[in-house]
């Protein structure tokens, strides 16, 4: 690797700490929020989530990407800053205002009743969503690990801190839920720009043609968003459409199971993408980029793997009413699996700068999904929504890795294959049978595809507890 052991994983524990701690805490919470809020409120909460989420990728407008691509290339940091953030600040307040002015519509959409309140928090949240993205953005390419993590624990303990006592005191709905995540958001962004206040408080002008370069890299994103939105919303729709607000609640209790891969998917990929293009510049060797690539494919298998022996078991910290979610959890684990590991692999896109190619990407994606759920979930409800979501993420990750191979060098295939095909036939037998010795023969099979990757993994540990060690003495 380019960096030193010590150097790359003292690196990475810093943008994870703030993810792990941060998971904890939401994972804790699941149980709270469950244990007040029945299965449909729950499904209502998440459907404002999905709205804000989907909103929220969609007003960056893809200058926050290229913000990330631009930064180290920029000598005038600042100027970067704004003529990214302006444009997606002010299209964030015109769509707020037109979703306040389309609330009827909206709320039904959303929960099936019209209710201003959910779509004026919705338009509100906006803004807020924007100033919170590039904030992050910025102090994470100023690579500030333990701020980064900092703000990361103290939006959750916000949030759980105005949850609890609004669904003990005051309602036990899904506006407890939404309420505290807004004012979290609301609070953050205070925070955030106390510290990056350099940034906001400076003389900038509107550079065309740096807009115009940023433009010309984020556009190709903005249709691959839209697509991106179908392709992470069709579970929910899909459910919305053809079954009920308590399987969407019981749907979305197994995705709060799921969320403690996301820990290393949001660690991993805030930690990777300053470092892969750091490396691309200091025209680092082809073999030290995939080295990383197949001991995150080992680790995250060893995650599934861990997770489907133990679902049971997690599941029971939710109330008695969602045990029946433990079905989900196997597919739905492969949603941020896929999705991380193809960060490592797809970096051929990002270096050619073609940024057009995740539009084929998505599209081919998206079809997959749309076209499982349509199959499945009038049937199998939140199970078949899981399985059509795991696989359209499995050939997300296979469409994006070939592409990126295409665009960058010839690496090796044979053990990303194994690995996949050995998650989707542990995934499917669990779902089939849940049988504990079937589980332990497969997972004993992935231990063994995985052995070198182990071996490198524990090596890189040890060098780096050496060195630590070495430092203390010293």
């Amino acid at each position: 690797m380019s960096d030193s052991p010590k150097e790359f994983i003292k690196r990475f524990i810093g943008f994870s700490m703030g993810p792990i701690l941060s998971a904890i805490i939401s994972f804790f919470t699941v149980p709270i929020t469950t244990y007040f809020v029945v299965p449909t409120e729950f499904g209502k909460a998440s459907m404002y989530t999905m709205a804000l989420s989907i909103s929220s990728m969609f007003i960056y407008l893809g200058m926050d990407q290229s913000f990330t691509r631009e930064f180290n290339a920029e000598e005038d940091k600042k100027s970067l800053f704004w003529n990214s953030l302006i444009v997606p600040l002010i299209f964030s307040l015109i769509l707020g205002v037109f979703y306040i002015i389309l609330y009827k519509p909206l709320s039904m959409l959303m929960i099936d009743t019209v209710d201003r309140y959910i779509v004026v928090i919705l338009a509100l949240s906006l803004p807020f969503a924007v100033i919170d993205r590039f904030n992050l953005l910025l102090i994470r390419m100023e690579e500030k690990a333990r701020l980064y993590s900092l703000f990361n624990v103290i939006s959750k303990v916000i949030n759980v801190v105005i949850l609890v006592p609004y669904l003990l005191y005051i309602d036990k709905s899904f506006k407890g839920i939404i309420n505290a995540g807004f004012v979290s958001l609301f609070f953050m962004c205070i925070v955030e720009c106390f510290f990056t206040r350099e940034y906001w408080f400076t003389k900038f002008k509107l550079n065309k043609a740096l807009i115009n370069k940023m433009f010309k890299f984020g556009l190709p994103l903005i249709p691959a968003y839209v697509i991106v939105w179908f392709l992470n919303s069709m579970d929910k729709l899909a459910m919305r459409q053809w079954s009920t607000f308590e399987e969407i609640g019981l749907y979305s209790a197994a995705f709060k199971i799921v969320a403690v891969v996301d820990i290393v998917k949001s660690a991993f990929c805030t930690f990777w993408t300053p470092t892969a293009f750091r490396w691309y510049e200091e025209k680092v060797k082809e073999e030290n980029f995939m080295k990383v690539s197949n001991m995150l494919m080992c680790f995250m298998n060893f995650m599934f793997v861990g997770i489907v022996l133990f679902k049971d078991l997690i599941i029971k910290l939710l109330d008695a009413s969602y045990a029946s979610s433990a079905i989900i959890v196997p597919f739905l684990l492969l949603l941020p699996i896929m999705y991380t590991v193809s960060e490592s692999t797809c970096l051929g896109i990002s270096f050619s700068r073609k940024t057009s190619y995740n539009i084929i990407v998505s599209l081919i994606a998206a079809v997959v999904n749309y076209i499982l759920n349509y199959l499945l979930v009038p049937k199998y409800g939140a199970l078949g929504a899981s399985i059509a979501t795991g696989i359209a993420y499995t050939v997300f990750f296979w469409v994006r890795t070939l592409i990126s191979r295409k665009l960058w060098f010839k690496f090796k295939l044979g053990f990303y294959i194994l690995n996949t095909a050995s998650m989707l036939l542990l995934a499917s037998l669990d779902v089939l049978y849940n049988n504990l010795y079937i589980n332990i023969a497969i997972s004993l099979f992935i231990v063994y595809i995985n052995r070198n990757e182990v071996k490198s993994i524990i090596s890189y540990i040890k060098m780096f507890l050496k060195d630590r060690k070495n430092k203390a003495v010293a």
